[in-house]
């Protein structure tokens, strides 16, 4: 049987964490009697890299291939048709961010020369998400990315799109690898605010020279349709009159196109913003304002030794019955506060002037700001980067170039997971939040100028990337299964009642009723054994029926328009 490797992308998976021994918590809850149905247990972690574009250029298919890879799949492959079986995963630790309820596996290989076919659902409540993964050839030192395709479909149960992926390897007749992906992604499962007001697109091609180095592009369009477009008036040649926005074909409020170069150790890169033809900005310390960049816009970061934090609007803020706060401010001066004890061995000023956390939001938490090394996250100085201020529209954004080593300001500390936050402000005096980090950022060590890694590596110009019409849309079925036979959890490491760790064996029969645990959807309970829809309520039982819930991406397709492609790159 093919055996899932995971792609030798451009980043490895091992990070080094910037812990937060200086942040105490004040105060703990227990939350063991918070329903696992309330948002504060409900809602996933999410991962990102700070250095987002090449997280973009390859997307999160390692992270996909390391969920099949833990499904066990060698043991419970080629079961009847039309069956599956359940198993419970530790997706934060392949840094997805689905809840860890159970996934329903179906593993298909006629023979060992024959393609792997894998389907995940997991059907619940709030969404419905599937994937599906078409092994052809494992991956190898000489071709890191295999031959696959591999699709994640994701929509609401109301039916709206929230997510899709589509991502395949192939060797071209040249004998080069070609990996290509497609994604779309609604932010508001990002940021928790309301669905459809920006969609994101992105585009991938890579061309991988086998036992060597490779190089590609990535592009992103961000549509808004409700937003003024703020290049409309600065170049209007790209704005016709009557010109729309929305997705695919309307005009995006963003476009950039990330070139990239790598080999075995760096990546380089450079972006490109697409109305303006604007490059990275890079500025010198110098500099008393940020009025004009570096000549250098090509920037240049490890594959390896990444350190992380949570950016400030990565948070989630729930009150006592486990639900998000509906607090909500962009001003600094009205935003709620909370006393903290934050040892401050940076001697920041910024935190020596207000010690407290600030929250603006259900999702946004802010401590300081702070001039940090993009090699290593070590602290630069005793607030923010030289150049730098509080009144930039995004004091996050500038690289700071000193001696030949990039800064950026980055969050003073992280609020740790589990806080408990007491709100000092006149009329909220009292209340008690806890937080979570539902984002974590992973930063790749920029590194210094003159590195013989990043110096023999030449950028490309621009590859044609897939656009909308590259989504495969496979229809994958709701299988019938029984018991959880893979549970890869524990009680100590995750919120949910599944997490106790139990799993049954395959061919068992644990209540005695004539029905194998596989096909045993209440494999402790002789009296009952379908659910076909996989809502937990037995058949004979559910009064709302048991046809299961299908995907329909019919009216999200758009395959009859083209995408927006009037931009520089």
């Amino acid at each position: 049987m093919k055996v899932i490797v995971l792609i030798v992308l451009i980043f490895s998976s091992g990070i080094f964490s910037k812990d937060a021994g200086n942040a105490i918590p004040n105060v703990t809850w227990d939350i063991s009697g918070i329903g696992e149905e309330r948002p504060l247990k409900l809602i996933g972690k999410l991962f990102f890299v700070h250095q987002y574009h090449l997280d973009l250029a390859f997307g999160r298919v390692n992270d996909y291939l390391c969920l099949f890879r833990n499904t066990e799949y060698q043991k419970f492959s080629n079961l009847e048709d039309g069956v599956g079986y359940e198993v419970i995963l530790d997706n934060n630790a392949c840094q997805n961010g689905e809840v860890n309820l159970p996934w329903l596996v179906v593993s298909k290989q006629a023979t060992t020369s024959d393609n792997l076919v894998i389907e995940l659902s997991m059907p619940n409540k709030i969404a419905d998400a599937r994937l599906k993964l078409t092994l052809e050839e494992e991956t190898s030192l000489a071709n890191p990315y295999g031959v696959l395709a591999l699709d994640y479909n994701y929509l609401s149960m109301g039916g709206a799109p929230l997510y899709n992926a589509t991502y395949e390897s192939s060797v071209l007749d040249s004998n080069q690898v070609q990996f290509q992906a497609t994604v779309f992604l609604d932010n508001g499962i990002l940021t928790g605010t309301a669905l459809g007001q920006t969609l994101l697109f992105y585009g991938t091609k890579i061309l991988h020279n086998q036992n060597s180095d490779g190089y590609g592009t990535v592009t992103e369009l961000v549509f808004a349709p409700n937003a003024t477009n703020v290049y409309a008036n600065a170049v209007p040649q790209f704005f016709p009159a009557g010109y729309t926005k929305n997705y695919p074909d309307g005009n995006p409020v963003n476009i950039t196109t990330t070139n990239f170069a790598y080999n075995n150790n760096v990546v380089k890169y450079e972006t490109t913003t697409g109305y303006t033809g604007q490059k990275n900005q890079i500025y010198n310390a110098d500099k008393t304002a940020l009025e004009s960049s570096s000549p250098g816009t090509e920037l240049c970061v490890s594959r390896t030794n990444s350190w992380d934090y949570v950016p400030p609007k990565r948070y989630g803020v729930f009150n006592s019955s486990g639900d998000r706060i509906t607090f909500s401010t962009a001003d600094i001066t009205q935003v709620q506060t909370a006393s903290y004890n934050y040892t401050n061995p940076e001697g920041n000023t910024l935190w020596n002037a207000n010690p407290k956390i600030k929250i603006f939001s259900s999702s946004w938490v802010g401590t300081a700001l702070q001039c940090k090394k993009l090699a290593d996250g070590t602290s630069f100085g005793d607030g923010l980067c030289p150049g730098t201020n509080m009144n930039d529209p995004n004091p996050t954004a500038q690289i700071v170039r000193i001696n030949g080593h990039d800064y950026q300001n980055f969050p003073l500390f992280d609020v740790p997971e589990g806080t408990v936050l007491t709100i000092d402000n006149p009329g909220v005096d009292g209340n008690e939040y806890y937080v979570r980090q539902l984002g974590v950022a992973k930063v790749y060590p920029a590194k210094p100028q003159g590195d013989a890694d990043c110096d023999s590596l030449t950028i490309q110009a621009s590859l044609t990337t897939p656009d909308h019409t590259f989504f495969n849309y496979p229809v994958v079925a709701t299988p019938r299964t029984g018991a959880v036979l893979v549970n890869k959890l524990n009680a100590t490491k995750d919120l949910f009642s599944q997490s106790l760790g139990n799993y049954y064996s395959k061919d068992g029969d644990a209540d005695s009723d004539g029905v194998p645990n596989y096909l045993d959807a209440f494999p402790t309970d002789p009296s009952k054994s379908l659910d076909a829809d996989h809502d937990i309520v037995d058949d004979a039982e559910d009064t709302n029926g048991t046809t299961p819930f299908q995907q329909d991406w019919t009216n999200y397709k758009h395959l009859e328009k083209a995408i927006y492609s009037n931009y520089l790159k």
